[in-house]
Protein backbone atom coordinates (compact mmCIF):
# COMPACT_ATOMS: atom_id res chain seq x y z
CA UNK A 1 0.00 0.00 0.00
CA UNK A 2 1.17 3.19 -0.90
CA UNK A 3 1.94 5.48 1.54
CA UNK A 4 0.78 9.36 1.60
CA UNK A 5 1.97 11.87 3.49
CA UNK A 6 0.13 15.66 3.71
CA UNK A 7 1.65 18.16 1.90
CA UNK A 8 3.22 20.71 4.05
CA UNK A 9 1.12 24.08 4.42
CA UNK A 10 3.97 26.41 6.18
CA UNK A 11 4.87 28.26 3.34
CA UNK A 12 0.84 29.17 2.12
CA UNK A 13 0.27 32.76 1.28
CA UNK A 14 -1.51 34.70 3.74
CA UNK A 15 -5.13 35.44 3.30
CA UNK A 16 -6.18 38.85 2.26
CA UNK A 17 -7.81 41.90 4.50
CA UNK A 18 -10.94 42.32 3.15
CA UNK A 19 -11.63 46.63 4.32
CA UNK A 20 -14.95 46.82 2.74
CA UNK A 21 -17.43 45.59 0.23
CA UNK A 22 -20.10 47.38 -1.90
CA UNK A 23 -22.65 45.01 -4.30
CA UNK A 24 -22.51 46.34 -8.29
CA UNK A 25 -25.36 44.41 -9.23
CA UNK A 26 -27.59 41.83 -7.97
CA UNK A 27 -30.45 40.16 -9.68
CA UNK A 28 -32.61 36.78 -8.53
CA UNK A 29 -29.83 34.81 -9.61
CA UNK A 30 -26.31 36.26 -8.22
CA UNK A 31 -24.89 39.04 -6.62
CA UNK A 32 -21.59 40.83 -8.00
CA UNK A 33 -20.01 42.43 -5.31
CA UNK A 34 -16.57 44.28 -5.45
CA UNK A 35 -14.11 43.76 -2.52
CA UNK A 36 -11.68 46.51 -1.39
CA UNK A 37 -8.90 44.37 -0.31
CA UNK A 38 -4.95 44.58 1.15
CA UNK A 39 -2.76 42.01 -0.37
CA UNK A 40 -0.17 39.76 1.40
CA UNK A 41 2.51 42.50 0.54
CA UNK A 42 0.63 45.34 1.97
CA UNK A 43 -1.22 46.64 -1.66
CA UNK A 44 -4.77 47.90 -1.97
CA UNK A 45 -6.26 45.94 -4.89
CA UNK A 46 -10.12 45.62 -5.88
CA UNK A 47 -11.37 42.44 -6.69
CA UNK A 48 -14.72 41.46 -8.00
CA UNK A 49 -16.45 38.55 -6.95
CA UNK A 50 -20.08 36.88 -7.20
CA UNK A 51 -22.53 35.43 -5.01
CA UNK A 52 -24.72 33.01 -5.89
CA UNK A 53 -28.77 32.47 -4.78
CA UNK A 54 -28.08 28.74 -3.55
CA UNK A 55 -26.03 25.87 -3.03
CA UNK A 56 -25.91 23.99 -6.43
CA UNK A 57 -27.02 19.90 -6.54
CA UNK A 58 -26.38 17.65 -9.23
CA UNK A 59 -27.34 13.98 -9.74
CA UNK A 60 -25.74 11.41 -11.80
CA UNK A 61 -28.05 8.29 -12.03
CA UNK A 62 -28.03 4.99 -13.34
CA UNK A 63 -30.53 2.64 -14.46
CA UNK A 64 -31.07 -1.24 -13.52
CA UNK A 65 -29.18 -1.78 -16.83
CA UNK A 66 -26.19 -0.14 -15.71
CA UNK A 67 -26.92 2.75 -18.10
CA UNK A 68 -26.14 6.32 -16.92
CA UNK A 69 -28.57 9.33 -17.35
CA UNK A 70 -27.13 12.38 -19.07
CA UNK A 71 -28.92 15.94 -20.41
CA UNK A 72 -28.39 17.94 -23.31
CA UNK A 73 -29.41 21.12 -22.83
CA UNK A 74 -28.47 24.48 -24.69
CA UNK A 75 -26.15 26.98 -22.37
CA UNK A 76 -26.17 30.18 -22.94
CA UNK A 77 -22.74 31.29 -21.16
CA UNK A 78 -20.67 29.37 -23.33
CA UNK A 79 -23.19 29.58 -26.61
CA UNK A 80 -23.19 25.81 -26.77
CA UNK A 81 -25.18 22.50 -25.96
CA UNK A 82 -23.92 20.76 -23.51
CA UNK A 83 -23.51 17.32 -22.23
CA UNK A 84 -24.79 17.55 -18.27
CA UNK A 85 -26.12 15.37 -14.79
CA UNK A 86 -29.35 17.36 -13.82
CA UNK A 87 -29.73 19.57 -11.09
CA UNK A 88 -30.18 22.98 -10.04
CA UNK A 89 -29.99 24.98 -6.49
CA UNK A 90 -31.37 23.96 -3.37
CA UNK A 91 -33.74 26.05 -1.89
CA UNK A 92 -33.46 28.04 1.78
CA UNK A 93 -33.32 25.01 4.63
CA UNK A 94 -33.57 22.50 1.97
CA UNK A 95 -31.72 18.70 2.51
CA UNK A 96 -29.25 18.91 -0.11
CA UNK A 97 -29.97 14.94 -1.02
CA UNK A 98 -33.80 15.97 -1.22
CA UNK A 99 -32.80 18.86 -3.26
CA UNK A 100 -31.08 16.49 -5.99
CA UNK A 101 -34.09 14.25 -5.79
CA UNK A 102 -36.46 16.67 -6.36
CA UNK A 103 -34.22 18.25 -8.96
CA UNK A 104 -33.67 15.10 -11.02
CA UNK A 105 -37.11 14.10 -10.69
CA UNK A 106 -38.66 17.69 -11.89
CA UNK A 107 -36.21 17.53 -15.05
CA UNK A 108 -36.23 13.98 -15.85
CA UNK A 109 -38.96 12.56 -14.44
CA UNK A 110 -37.16 9.98 -13.42
CA UNK A 111 -36.59 8.65 -9.41
CA UNK A 112 -34.82 5.74 -7.24
CA UNK A 113 -37.92 3.08 -6.83
CA UNK A 114 -36.20 3.08 -3.09
CA UNK A 115 -33.95 5.70 -1.28
CA UNK A 116 -31.70 3.87 0.91
CA UNK A 117 -27.79 4.25 1.14
CA UNK A 118 -27.32 1.45 -1.40
CA UNK A 119 -29.57 3.55 -3.71
CA UNK A 120 -28.73 6.91 -3.24
CA UNK A 121 -24.80 7.98 -2.10
CA UNK A 122 -23.00 11.35 -1.85
CA UNK A 123 -20.17 11.81 -3.90
CA UNK A 124 -18.72 14.90 -3.19
CA UNK A 125 -18.75 18.79 -3.05
CA UNK A 126 -16.88 20.89 -5.51
CA UNK A 127 -16.35 24.84 -5.94
CA UNK A 128 -17.46 26.02 -9.54
CA UNK A 129 -15.20 28.57 -9.68
CA UNK A 130 -13.10 30.01 -6.53
CA UNK A 131 -11.63 32.66 -8.25
CA UNK A 132 -14.91 34.85 -8.38
CA UNK A 133 -17.02 32.87 -5.97
CA UNK A 134 -17.94 30.87 -2.83
CA UNK A 135 -20.68 28.93 -5.28
CA UNK A 136 -20.57 25.18 -4.69
CA UNK A 137 -22.18 21.91 -6.26
CA UNK A 138 -22.75 19.16 -4.40
CA UNK A 139 -23.20 15.89 -6.18
CA UNK A 140 -24.87 12.36 -5.70
CA UNK A 141 -25.04 9.04 -7.63
CA UNK A 142 -28.13 7.41 -7.98
CA UNK A 143 -29.19 3.55 -8.79
CA UNK A 144 -32.45 2.14 -10.17
CA UNK A 145 -33.73 4.67 -11.26
CA UNK A 146 -37.59 4.18 -12.53
CA UNK A 147 -39.67 6.38 -14.89
CA UNK A 148 -42.32 8.65 -12.73
CA UNK A 149 -44.27 9.78 -15.69
CA UNK A 150 -43.80 13.42 -15.14
CA UNK A 151 -41.33 16.29 -14.99
CA UNK A 152 -41.93 19.64 -13.98
CA UNK A 153 -39.07 22.00 -15.83
CA UNK A 154 -38.66 25.73 -15.04
CA UNK A 155 -39.29 27.67 -18.32
CA UNK A 156 -35.87 28.45 -19.63
CA UNK A 157 -35.22 24.69 -19.64
CA UNK A 158 -35.70 22.53 -22.52
CA UNK A 159 -33.50 19.36 -22.31
CA UNK A 160 -33.33 16.08 -24.24
CA UNK A 161 -32.32 12.88 -22.36
CA UNK A 162 -30.06 10.18 -23.33
CA UNK A 163 -28.93 6.94 -21.44
CA UNK A 164 -25.15 6.30 -22.06
CA UNK A 165 -23.36 3.36 -20.82
CA UNK A 166 -20.28 4.01 -18.55
CA UNK A 167 -17.68 3.09 -20.93
CA UNK A 168 -19.40 5.84 -23.06
CA UNK A 169 -19.30 8.17 -20.71
CA UNK A 170 -15.78 7.80 -19.37
CA UNK A 171 -14.65 8.15 -22.86
CA UNK A 172 -16.45 11.62 -23.69
CA UNK A 173 -14.86 12.92 -19.93
CA UNK A 174 -11.17 11.75 -21.37
CA UNK A 175 -11.56 12.90 -24.86
CA UNK A 176 -12.51 16.57 -23.61
CA UNK A 177 -16.36 16.06 -25.35
CA UNK A 178 -18.16 16.42 -22.05
CA UNK A 179 -16.49 19.46 -19.93
CA UNK A 180 -19.32 19.94 -17.42
CA UNK A 181 -17.19 20.31 -14.37
CA UNK A 182 -20.20 18.37 -12.38
CA UNK A 183 -20.11 15.55 -14.51
CA UNK A 184 -16.36 15.50 -14.76
CA UNK A 185 -16.17 15.50 -11.09
CA UNK A 186 -19.34 12.95 -10.72
CA UNK A 187 -16.96 10.50 -12.97
CA UNK A 188 -14.01 11.12 -11.06
CA UNK A 189 -15.52 10.66 -7.73
CA UNK A 190 -16.94 7.42 -8.86
CA UNK A 191 -14.06 5.81 -10.09
CA UNK A 192 -12.15 6.80 -6.93
CA UNK A 193 -14.70 5.47 -4.75
CA UNK A 194 -14.89 1.96 -7.19
CA UNK A 195 -18.61 3.01 -7.72
CA UNK A 196 -17.51 2.65 -11.66
CA UNK A 197 -15.03 0.54 -13.24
Amino acid sequence: MMDIHSPDHSSDPAPWQTLATHAAFQNRWLQVLVDDVVLPDGRRYEYTRLQGAGIGVGVLGFNSNGEVLLEREYRHGVNQVVWQVPGGLAKADEDLQLAGLRELAEETGYAPAVITPQTVRYLGMIWDNPGFSPMCSHIYAVWDLTPTGKTQRDPAEFVTLHWVTPAWLKEAVRSGAIKDRVVVAAVAYLLLNGLMT
